[in-house]
């Protein structure tokens, strides 16, 4: 046998592993549950960001109605097609769930020119570095947090969410507010 044949076979050896593994990683996700962590109530970080419109806040000032957290950025594909179904959401729900999209490690051009382009209507705030998406140990993008009208974090996902599944999320959410 040649060099040649033997180089072959390794390198089929090693892209077929490497193709079972990543099958079985996508077997997991999906069996855990797609992406989504069951919260355990605990707190928001109360480290003030900015927003796009002007004004310094935290998570705190949002408390008293439930708020779904959406970070995203232009960069992110999975990001950009979850955009319209989170303005949909945003627009059927109202003044009953505060929707608060935050870019995450973006220029806040690129995040402006695709916020003006979905035509996003709610809140929009910066995290140009990623500190609240780390601080959150968040590690898909995008990712949505559901937190109750307390301030306590009662779901994170992690992966791109349609229409219909952020509406079961926000229905769970308004039943325990």
């Amino acid at each position: 046998m040649s060099t040649l044949t033997v180089t072959r076979a390794w390198r089929y050896r090693i892209v077929g592993g490497s193709v079972s593994l990543l099958l079985l990683i996508v077997a997991v996700t999906v069996a855990l549950g797609g992406g989504q962590v069951s919260a355990d109530g605990g707190p928001l970080p109360t480290e003030s960001f900015e927003l796009f419109d002007g004004g310094t806040v935290t998570f705190a000032d949002f408390q008293g109605k439930p708020l779904v957290i959406n970070f995203w950025a232009s960069w992110c594909p999975a990001c950009v097609g979850e955009l319209p179904d989170v303005q949909a959401i945003h627009e059927a729900v109202g003044d009953e769930v505060t929707i608060l999209g935050i870019a995450n490690s973006d220029s806040r051009g690129a995040a402006l020119d695709l916020a003006a382009e979905v035509g996003l209507t709610y809140p929009l705030a910066d995290d140009p570095k990623g500190d609240l998406f780390r601080s959150l140990e968040l590690i898909a993008m995008p990712s949505t947090i559901s937190v109750d009208a307390d301030g306590r974090i009662q779901e994170v996902f992690g992966g791109q969410l349609d229409e219909d599944a952020l509406a079961v999320r926000i229905d769970k959410l308004l039943e325990t507010s």
